[in-house]
Parts: C-alpha cells; structure tokens; sequence
C-alpha cells in the first residue's frame, strides 16, 4: 500500500512544477503591454490597445464652430456687407440702451447709415450672423456724435454671445467720417466671427450722442 502511495504522489506532482526560466509566449511577454494590465490577460490588452489607437479623435473647440467665407447679396450665407445702406443678407442688429434706425439720414446730406442713438449708460449695438462665417478683417467707418465725438470698444465673438474677451477701444472724432481697419487675426485668431460688438464707452465718455455706422464689411 506505501508503494502505490508514493507512486501516485511521484505522478501527480510534475504537471504542477514549471522551470523558472520558462520562457511565455510573445503575446503575454511583459514589454508587449502597454498598460499595466496582468500578463496572463495579454489577449485583452492587445484588444484595449487596438480600441485606443481606432477611437475617432476629441472634437475641436466648442468655441469654434466651422465657418465657410461669407456670401455674396444672392448666397444663403450671411454677407461679407454686414451692413452698407441696410443690413445684410443673413444678420440682425441687437441693441442695449440705444435707439438703432437701420436706415438714418446723415446730418446734411442725402446718405443713409445705420443710426445709433444712447439712452443709457450701458448702451451697445451688436450684428449677429446666421451662421459663423471665415473673415481675416473688419472694416467700418463712425460719423462721431457731436460735441464730443464717440468712444467704442469692439469685440468679435465665434457665437452668437459676446465674446468677453478684451476689446479694441476706437475713438472717431465729432461729425465727420473715420475709417477704422480691424486685424481679426489679433482681434480674435484663429475664430471665425458670428457676432460683432459696438459698446459705446459712457464711462470714457459720459455725455454720449447719437452717431452712425456704415460700410461694416468682412474680408
């Protein structure tokens, strides 16, 4: 009976006892996984990475929607003439504690131009696009208000809120017409523009008049 004994134990042993220099297959050797994932699982960290490298990328900033160049007077997209005689194609006008007539007569002359009356301290005229569309320039002209002329600070923004960046204060004198050329790649690099900001600086410039806007442009 010890015989048999000692015969079945003597069997039964080897089959569980591995030499320590066993060499594991590729699949589960430890330089092939890239996590710290058990080595005997190899199968299933081969998976997770292949998984990781096919997922599709993360989106681009919310804050940037994509933007096509904007349009002529007969294209769906808003105009590149955001306003010149009348408001273009595929913007509105917005307005806080002004009066806006969108088609105001220039004090003596025959011209229209978008009016801009204050009537309170916090006084701003905002051109919202339908759609955001790709420009590199802004373009405009102020007929100051009288007396003391107008005092703005200009933002852009890539939605229809404003943007809340630091603006671009611009000063035009008291009636008569000053060009302004925004860079919008300084303005607001590498955005497309959806909404644009003309906040009339009371705090510079108490006594605030009626004044115009004209030939807003995009390029």
């Amino acid at each position: 009976m010890l015989a048999v004994a000692i015969g079945l134990v003597t069997v039964g042993v080897p089959p569980l006892l591995l030499p320590r220099d066993h060499d594991p297959s590729p699949a589960a050797a430890p330089s092939a996984v890239s996590s710290p994932v058990p080595a005997a699982d190899a199968s299933t960290s081969a998976v997770g990475t292949a998984g990781r490298s096919a997922s599709p990328s993360p989106p681009v900033s919310p804050a940037a929607p994509a933007a096509s160049p904007c349009g002529t007077a007969g294209s769906a997209r808003p105009a590149c003439t955001v306003y010149g005689a009348a408001v273009g194609t595929g913007w509105s006008v917005r307005s806080v504690g002004v009066k806006v007539v969108t088609n105001g007569v220039v004090p003596g002359t025959d011209q229209v131009a978008l009016r801009v009356e204050p009537k309170e301290k916090t006084a701003a005229v905002a051109l919202v696009a339908a759609t955001p569309v790709a420009a590199t320039r802004l373009t405009f002209r102020v007929y100051g208000g009288r007396v003391h002329g107008t005092v703005l600070r200009v933002t852009v923004s890539a939605t229809p809120d404003p943007a809340g960046t630091p603006p671009l204060v611009l000063t035009a004198p008291v009636d008569v017409w000053t060009p302004f050329d925004v860079d919008l790649r300084e303005l607001a690099p590498g955005r497309p523009v959806r909404r644009i900001d003309l906040v009339v600086a009371t705090d510079m410039l108490p006594n605030a008049y009626r004044f115009f806007i004209d030939d807003l442009q995009l390029h």
